[in-house]
């Protein structure tokens, strides 16, 4: 089991960037707080804590609250993201009704479900009382057919969800999964500000919007949306904001087409859906799956809804389904049936270093 290392050990505490306001933070344990019955706040001191398992399961459960108050709202970080290395920062990007919110769901459903150990990582959760309230508030009403909320409006970030994983290599790091609103990202600049601290990307693309293909038509009248040629908005708005290396940005990305169930008959995307999970990571699977990707979007969608892959130094492109159908009036009748919705973060994970190497068409090469 990782261990939070005590205060007053040896070694600095390492400095990171606050998630949500990117300024500088450091465990410390005399800002430290704890949720009361009622989800209120309430300050916790660590020297009435003598005995290490009970520090241990304080420590466990409590946040830190950030110093900055300087025009952002008081905000708390958990202590274990704090106390484990390096931090990954995953921002779900779209724009409204896209599936973001299903599809980061699922992602974290499989997660918990052990879907990333045949990769060699195992997972704990940041606080295991907001994990538990995602597994219910999300995770299990996505599985019994009920179709989830609209990402909430806001204008200051905070992370949906974070776990912490341990790698091939034994290092564990927290990896904190943000879920934005595109109509927020295009309306308010602190948002913007935010993403600059991001680490990868995932975009999300949808059919209904991005392709013109004539059997799209009726759910398209069903749900008001309609095609456009020229993009998601909140991928253009992100992609201009993002610092650049050169002529690229950054960051990892990955580029998710979504709602596949609706594309199940098309090729190549019928063959992408039935390919099983593989036992190891391949940089030539995710480059053949790109390939396809793009082509597949280039040709239907044009070139606006492939930007993040001609602008984005390091990314893929992928197939998947969160839900494995279309709702009707708000709930899946069937119930979900996730498909491929790991692949997408096995691949930011192997950009940012997760998975270790393992050789030349290994973890290290993915998007490349």
């Amino acid at each position: 089991m990782t261990t939070i290392p005590p205060p007053g050990g040896a070694g600095e505490p390492q400095e990171m960037l606050c998630p949500f306001c990117l300024e500088p933070i450091s465990f410390d344990e005399r800002q430290l707080f704890v949720r009361d019955d009622r989800q209120q706040y309430v300050t916790v001191d660590l020297s009435r804590h003598t005995g290490a398992l009970r520090r241990f399961d304080t420590l466990r459960s409590a946040y830190q609250r950030c110093r900055n108050t300087d025009g952002v709202p008081p905000h708390f970080i958990p202590v274990p993201y704090l106390t484990h290395g390096s931090p990954l920062t995953v921002a779900m990007v779209g724009d409204s009704a896209t599936g973001k919110t299903h599809l980061l769901t699922q992602m974290i459903a499989e997660i918990a479900e052990s879907g990333l150990e045949r990769y060699g990582i195992t997972w704990q959760s940041v606080n295991p009382q907001e994990h538990s309230a995602f597994m219910t508030e999300r995770v299990e009403r996505l599985r019994a057919g009920e179709m989830l909320e609209h990402t909430a409006s806001t204008s200051f970030a905070s992370f949906v969800e974070a776990v912490l994983l341990t790698g091939p290599d034994g290092a564990t790091r927290p990896v904190a999964f943000f879920d934005l609103g595109g109509e927020d990202l295009r309306r308010t600049d602190e948002l913007l500000r935010f993403l600059l601290g991001i680490d990868a990307l995932i975009f999300v693309v949808d059919p209904l919007r991005a392709l013109p293909l004539p059997h799209l038509e009726p759910l398209r009248g069903e749900t008001k949306l309609s095609h456009t040629r020229g993009g998601d908005p909140a991928f253009q708005t992100v992609l201009d904001r993002l610092p650049r290396t050169g002529s690229y940005h950054g960051v990892a990305a990955a580029v998710v087409v979504n709602k596949c169930d609706l594309l199940r008959f098309e090729p190549p995307v019928d063959r992408w859906l039935a390919e099983p999970p593989p036992a190891r990571v391949s940089a030539a699977r995710f480059r053949e799956e790109s390939r396809d990707a793009y082509a597949f979007l280039r040709h239907h969608a044009g070139p606006a809804w492939v930007r993040p892959f001609d602008t984005v130094l390091r990314c893929t492109l992928h197939f998947a389904s969160a839900t494995g159908s279309h709702d009707r009036h708000g709930r899946f009748v069937h119930g979900t049936s996730p498909r491929r919705v790991l692949e997408p973060l096995v691949s930011v994970l192997a950009m940012c270093g997760v998975l270790g190497d393992g050789g030349t068409d290994g973890p290290a090469a993915v998007g490349m």
